[in-house]
């Protein structure tokens, strides 16, 4: 999921790099964590090119999305919001300003959800057995 929003990211900031005539334009992801208490939150903001609202509102649909024929499966953000919500129980939400930013927020529960598989810690595996 991480990789996506990174991938994403570096997209976005190398495509302004390639379309803005200003030479002072560097392109920069940047990556925060916050302490909440119950939750951990994480922030992945690009100074690429932004989304306009219309199109905010269908980032996370399967199939959707902004990169060139060929280019996007559509899938990345999908598949991210099912694993931060159904998976882990969190949020990711975005915000965005059009030749700007993109902000992506994830926030992520402490604890894993009711009804979540145990995972070792070791193997980063679902446990399948009382064994450790």
């Amino acid at each position: 999921m991480l990789l996506n929003l990174f991938g994403n990211g570096f997209y976005a900031a190398n495509r302004r790099s390639q379309e803005t005539s200003d030479p002072s334009y560097r392109p920069v992801l940047k990556i925060s964590t916050r302490d909440l208490g119950g939750e951990v939150e994480i922030k992945v903001r690009d100074n690429g090119t932004g989304s306009p609202p219309e199109l905010r509102d269908k980032l996370f649909t399967p199939f959707f999305t902004t990169k060139p024929t060929g280019e996007g499966t559509g899938l990345g953000l999908s598949i991210s919001y099912d694993i931060v919500t159904q998976q882990h129980g969190g949020t990711i939400t975005v915000d965005s300003r059009v030749g700007e930013f993109t902000e992506f927020t994830v926030r992520l529960p402490r604890s894993a959800p009711s009804g979540a598989p145990a995972v070792n810690a070791r193997t980063n595996s679902a446990a399948t057995s009382g064994e450790p």
